[in-house]
């Protein structure tokens, strides 16, 4: 079978394209927004989406794009039961899962999308039920035919722990919204409206992202006591979760004036509030991929990351790292930033190269071309079987 005589009926689990976890939904959208926009004559595209949206999707999408929709149920229900069944019903042909895969026997060809296995790890960063809840997509991915993850670094944490799959695991990179760009593009009216809107301060530290331990904010807002006396304050965007040793360590030092939470920012607002800033920061204990420092990268601000995990990989020479551990190492990697120009010139600069090596249209097409490969690979298979 020649790629040309193909027509592949897909299946995306896309309902976390209009709400769902803050991560899933970026990547779910983006990724849909682009396999549409791609067009591709090889590909019947079916959506998978929640009920409630049902007005909402038949509005946005166009008519070439079949919706089927679910109720809206846990994810991992909604993988185990209604999709392989949804799949046999319209003879879907492959099927892309996010996160739990299934174990029906359906015909179609069963790919799943991973995001991390850090549970597995870092327990400790995890309440005992989302462990729980988590590890049911190892024990379910041992049921399909490919898994795709987000970086090198979760691959091999993959393998690590057993995970496989006859077509193997493969790595696709995240990709960065086009949206996100340097200060010098907006207008001063933008930027004096945002400032307004946020009462921000002249200078600013950032961090994009959610507000718990695994994250490591105890450990940045520490930093700032290593830093000199100044005017700079951290701004925090980001759903807060439970985090109290933050709250009681920001309470005993007296620094509600000099740590900001936003809570959740509107993706407009974002673009600009990145692009804004002086510093972006992101002293993580543990990524799979770690996204906001390339938005940070492509709005020319310089960034300080952790030195574990998929940060090296992702981030490559364009940041400075620090050890998540060591307050002092963050604060000194923050005040190099504050006391060089040309470095600071230089990670912008080397930041904004770096951003470009990853977009959600090549994330899309490597997607559409694994698809495509497996189903021609399945196809070629079951011809060569029938053969005398």
């Amino acid at each position: 079978m020649s790629n040309q005589d193909l027509k592949i009926r897909v299946g995306i689990d896309a309902k976390w394209y209009f709400d769902g976890p803050p991560s899933g939904h970026m990547v779910v959208k983006n990724l849909v927004d682009e396999i549409i926009k791609a067009g591709d004559d090889r590909v019947e595209l079916c959506l998978f989406l929640v009920s409630k949206n049902k007005k909402k999707a038949k509005a946005h999408f166009p008519e070439r794009v079949r919706l089927i929709f679910l109720p809206g149920i846990p994810n991992l229900l909604s993988n185990l039961f209604l999709l392989p069944f949804m799949t046999l019903l319209y003879d879907i042909d492959v099927v892309l899962f996010q996160n739990f895969g299934s174990a029906w026997p359906a015909r179609a060809l069963k790919i799943v999308y991973i995001h991390d296995v850090l549970f597995l790890d870092y327990p400790q960063y995890y309440t005992k039920a989302e462990v729980g809840y988590f590890k049911q997509m190892v024990r379910f991915a041992a049921n399909v035919d490919q898994i795709i993850t987000i970086s090198n670094c979760e691959k091999e944490r993959m393998h690590k722990h057993g995970l496989d799959a006859p077509l193997g695991i493969n790595v696709v990179y995240h990709g960065i919204n086009g949206a996100f760009k340097p200060l010098h593009t907006y207008s001063e009216d933008d930027i004096i409206a945002l400032e307004q809107k946020y009462n921000l301060p002249q200078a600013y530290l950032l961090y994009v992202g959610r507000v718990n331990i695994r994250k490591n904010l105890i450990g940045l807002v520490r930093a700032l006591a290593h830093l000199p006396k100044s005017d700079l304050k951290l701004i925090i965007a980001g759903e807060r979760g439970n985090y109290p040793e933050l709250d009681d360590y920001i309470a005993l030092r007296q620094l509600e004036d000099h740590v900001v939470f936003t809570g959740h920012i509107p993706e407009t607002d974002l673009h600009l509030l990145y692009a804004r800033a002086r510093i972006f920061c992101f002293p993580s204990y543990a990524e799979g991929f770690g996204l906001p420092p390339l938005e940070a990268m492509q709005c020319g601000v310089p960034v300080v990351v952790s030195n574990r995990t998929a940060m090296p990989e992702i981030c490559g020479q364009a940041a400075l790292y620090a050890d998540p551990d060591d307050e002092g190492a963050i604060a000194a990697a923050i005040g190099s930033f504050l006391n060089s120009k040309d470095l600071y010139d230089e990670k912008v600069n080397l930041g904004i190269t770096q951003s470009r090596k990853f977009s959600w249209n090549k994330a899309s097409q490597e997607i559409l071309t694994l698809i495509i490969e497996a189903y021609v690979s399945r196809e070629n298979y079951s011809e060569a079987q029938t053969q005398p």
